[in-house]
């Protein structure tokens, strides 16, 4: 999770390491189903969404949860409990430090999670729940 806050704010961004020596944090992924990928040669520019500058374009994928033939579904479900308690410890960390991180105080948990941007996100149709997905960029 990153804080999201105004575009004329420079944003705080929180670094993800482990160990002694703070080595980041880097995960494979296991095979999964590709959704909405913008890994062409310009990235997301000139899409629906994405900027008309070549210099602000990115290359996301959004990587779906949703079944593959011959994949273990069980290491799917493992990465994304793995990312969603590191999204909590990241939480717990910025609500522990909101002042330096957000610019605020005083906010609860919840407004803290509401804050930031989760890493695995669940899709719905309507209130029917489809799959869950992150994006990679």
């Amino acid at each position: 999770m990153k804080p999201v806050g105004d575009n004329l704010k420079p944003k705080t961004t929180v670094r993800v390491t482990y160990g002694p020596t703070k080595r980041s944090l880097a995960l494979i992924t296991p095979p999964m189903a590709a959704d909405w990928p913008m890994l062409g040669p310009d990235g997301n520019m000139g899409s629906k969404f994405g900027p008309d500058a070549p210099d602000k374009a990115v290359y996301v994928v959004g990587l779906a949860d949703r079944a593959l033939e011959g994949v273990d579904q069980h290491r799917v479900a493992h990465l994304f409990t793995v990312l969603n308690l590191i999204d909590e410890r990241v939480s717990d960390f910025v609500f522990a430090h909101q002042k330096d991180v957000l610019g605020t105080r005083d906010l609860s948990p919840e407004a803290v999670r509401g804050k930031m941007s989760a890493a695995v996100k669940q899709r719905y149709d309507g209130d029917t729940p489809l799959y869950k997905r992150m994006n990679v960029s």
